[in-house]
């Protein structure tokens, strides 16, 4: 009879089979990794809302503008006395002639008199924190022949056809806003039409 010892089946160094779990230093190390990643998805994350509120806001602030440029271009400019209307008096920046019907039912109007200042619109509608933006337009006259023709005037410049007019539409606001580091946008279309 053979009483040699038969070899283990476990091969290479043996493990202590009290030790199963990953130790206090592991733990810690992998904790700080996840926070780490977590912080940079959160970072990235934050990051794209900002950018994505700041296009929805400047998409809208396009709209507000574009709607008074196609106004301009569109709407007579007299009244049936023959009276030149609000939007078409010339004038620097200023808020006369301009009227709009916020989100939130409120209307801004600029006021009765070529004097008065901007208007001020809400941004964001339901898609965000209302943001408070200022409209202005200022029209003036074009000459419309000779050496400064499609240069501004203050006054109508007539000539065979009527005059042209430009109206420049401006809105500005800060955003982020209520911020610090709060950045002031502004925009501006321009039209130009022919009044008979």
């Amino acid at each position: 009879m053979n009483l040699a010892q038969k070899p283990s089946p476990q091969a290479g160094p043996r493990r202590d089979s009290s030790r199963f779990g990953f130790t206090l230093v592991e733990v810690m190390v992998a904790t700080v990794l996840l926070a780490m990643i977590i912080l940079g998805i959160l970072t990235v994350m934050i990051g794209s809302y900002r950018v994505a509120a700041k296009a929805r806001y400047n998409d809208h602030a396009r709209y507000v503008i574009k709607s008074f440029a196609d106004q301009f271009l569109t709407q007579q400019t007299v009244d049936a006395t023959g009276t030149i209307l609000p939007l078409f008096t010339v004038s620097n920046a200023t808020g006369y002639g301009l009227s709009w019907t916020n989100s939130d039912g409120s209307v801004a109007a600029g006021g009765t008199d070529p004097g008065s200042s901007n208007i001020i619109v809400l941004l964001g509608d339901n898609t965000g924190a209302p943001i408070h933006a200022k409209v202005t337009r200022t029209v003036w006259s074009l000459y419309a022949s000779g050496a400064n023709a499609g240069t501004p005037a203050m006054t109508p410049q007539n000539g065979s056809a009527g005059y042209l007019l430009r109206g420049d539409f401006t809105v500005s606001y800060t955003f982020p806003p209520n911020s610090p580091q709060g950045a002031l946008l502004s925009q501006t279309v321009t039209a130009i039409r022919s009044v008979p």
